[in-house]
């Protein structure tokens, strides 16, 4: 044996071991305590939902409530804390559920930007005392700027140059009887508008789904409009429609009485009410409510801060805040929002509000300078700022605490999401909806088994038939391929779909194909009248550079699929480039381990290498 073989041995060994601990819990089919929350949770939000409901909703909410009922979460026994509760996740096919693919229109976006920016000229230009009107041309993102005085178009071209830089100057044209400045946005500028109205969508429903309760929803951008949205496990499709496709709603309101109802104070009477109702950890907002319920003033509600856990894939709560229940001002009156610097470098939000809303807002700040102020986008509040002094013009500016620049700066373009996302600039679109049945995930999972089951059954056969005792050990390796890819793939906490199967199956192959190459080679140094132990070490070296070949530019396919494919081909991908890493892996370390434990460790003379 070489002096590596203890390593081998070692390594092998280990992740034998490390895969059976990553796989109890898949092969159990146990719940962890995260999904019994959640599915907790929901129960609540279910009832509390069919406690609400008129005559005419009343059915619909029991059946919900009832097949949420139905879904039965199996309880882990004592031992299996002791491993990992990481687990492979069933996709969208296999667990039923629902899939919406979503069109952002974000020529929209960009038009209602050049209608913003029309304005904004015409205010630039009328502070140098040039009279001018502004307006997009009709059914383009194009801005046509008119000058009343010809002979102050140069200056007009060189202020719109030196304030803003944004725009490509395409010459003069007549409209409407009217000589007129004729723009459009620089390119980078347009894309930037058109990737903030896509992140804005995603942002709105995320926050949606959150507050459905969906156990590892799936939200991923498609190209440079759509929006692809996987509920895993819902079997209510026209509430989540319902609940994707409306209107985001911004909010602005007041904190309570902050003199007599300070933060420490609000989390004090929530973290108390929490624990009289036992709710718990993940408790939901209706339960909430309801344990505070007669503990706050009149005309008030406790709303929280949340942030996104991408660990979780889910809102976690972070701060409790009381507020007034009256609305003051609402997303509609908002024209624009983008992230500015102060003259030391600091970013702050620039918010920009129409007619109403800057008179709206002067009186709101005027009345309440020294106070907190909420903005609240579908009842999450995503910042609490200070009013300074009386903000007049329409104007405002929302300055972010901290020392750190760069969380500053994040936090100030997450608020500008939230804001722009108040009057939603790009109209969303459903462009179709699929709703998988629990039945119909049940027979994929079942005709999923019975395909990987029956080609792993031939390959083995065939194996063993063709190449005798060899062939057994090729059958081990494949045994411990299955293994490793599963173990791989709940350690990631992957979510396995169809697709995913398919790439599963295609190792199995992958992996008797590269055993194949070895055996051949292994006959030819027999023919040629070499020993057993030399024909095993020339047969693996000939073979090896092969199947690294083959399995390279196959992962290099697989890499390819997963950057520019999404849903079921990254799933296909994930597997298959685990599959390759594994089966190489079994091909050229577990078989010669084995062979060279009979010729060597054991003494065998002979191999039972088929014909």
């Amino acid at each position: 044996m070489d002096g590596n073989w203890w390593f081998k041995f070692g390594s092998t060994v280990l992740l034998a071991l490390v895969s059976a601990a990553w796989l109890v819990w898949t092969l159990g089919g146990w719940a962890t305590e995260d999904e019994h929350k959640l599915w907790d949770a929901r129960l609540a939000q279910l009832e509390g939902l069919l406690d609400s409901a008129d005559e005419g909703g009343k059915a619909a909410a029991e059946k919900t409530l009832l097949d949420h009922r139905q879904k039965e979460l199996a309880v882990a026994p004592g031992w299996a804390t002791f491993f990992p509760q990481d687990k492979i996740s069933l996709g969208l096919d296999l667990q039923g559920g629902i899939d919406l693919e979503l069109e952002v229109d974000i020529r929209k976006a960009v038009e209602a930007a050049a209608d913003r920016y029309s304005g904004t000229i015409v205010d630039i230009l009328k502070e140098e005392k040039i009279d001018a009107e502004g307006k997009r041309i009709a059914g383009t993102a194009d801005l046509a700027i008119a000058i009343e005085k010809p002979a102050e178009e140069d200056k007009a071209r060189a202020l719109i140059l030196d304030q803003l830089g944004l725009f490509i100057f395409h010459g003069v044209q007549v409209l409407d009887g009217k000589r007129s400045l004729i723009y459009s946005f620089e390119e980078p500028f347009a894309d930037q508008l058109r990737g903030t109205a896509l992140q804005q969508a995603v942002e709105t429903i995320r926050n949606r789904i959150d507050k459905f309760g969906v156990t590892e929803p799936v939200i991923l951008t498609k190209g440079a409009d759509r929006i692809t949205v996987q509920l895993p496990g819902l079997d209510d499709p026209q509430r989540a429609i319902d609940l994707v496709g409306r209107t985001a709603q911004l909010e602005f309101r007041m904190l309570h009485d902050e003199a007599n109802w300070s933060d420490a104070k609000v989390r004090s009477v929530v973290d108390k009410a929490v624990a009289a109702a036992g709710l718990g950890e993940d408790y939901t907002d209706d339960q909430l409510a309801r344990a505070l319920k007669d503990k706050l003033p009149a005309d008030t509600e406790v709303l929280w801060k949340k942030d996104f856990d991408d660990l979780k894939m889910r809102h976690v709560r972070i701060e409790p805040y009381l507020v007034n229940t009256k609305i003051d001002l609402t997303g509609e009156f908002i024209d624009y929002a983008q992230v500015a610097t102060d003259q030391f470098n600091a970013p702050y939000v620039r918010m920009e509000l129409n007619t109403d809303g800057a008179r709206l807002f002067g009186k709101l700040s005027g009345d309440n300078v020294g106070k907190r102020m909420a903005i609240i986008l579908d009842d999450n509040i995503n910042s609490a700022p200070v009013f300074r002094e009386k903000i007049g013009g329409g104007v405002a500016s929302i300055e972010l605490g901290g020392s750190d620049s760069m969380q500053a700066r994040k936090d100030a373009e997450d608020l500008v999401v939230v804001l722009r996302a108040g009057a939603l600039p790009a109209p969303i679109e459903i462009l179709h909806n699929r709703t998988v049945g629990r039945t119909l995930g049940d027979d994929s999972v079942k005709a999923g088994k019975t395909a990987a089951l029956l080609a792993l059954v031939l390959v083995l056969i065939f194996m063993v038939i063709y190449y005798r005792g060899a062939g057994l050990v090729a059958n081990i390796a494949v045994a411990l391929n299955i293994a490793f890819i599963l173990s791989m793939l709940a350690g990631f906490g992957a979510t396995l779909t169809l697709p995913g199967i398919a790439g599963i199956i295609l190792t199995i192959g992958m992996a008797v194909d590269a055993n194949v190459i070895i055996f051949e080679r292994i006959r030819e140094e027999l023919f040629d009248g070499k020993s057993v132990r030399a024909a095993i070490g020339a047969g693996y070296d000939k073979a090896t550079w092969t199947i690294l070949d083959a399995n390279i530019t196959t992962f290099i396919t697989g890499a390819v699929l997963y950057s520019y494919g999404s849903g079921p081909i990254k799933g296909f991908a994930v597997t298959l480039m685990v599959g390759i890493i594994t089966s190489v892996f079994t091909a050229l370390v577990v078989t010669r381990l084995i062979f060279d434990y009979l010729t060597h460790g054991r003494g065998i003379r002979s191999l039972s290498i088929g014909a």
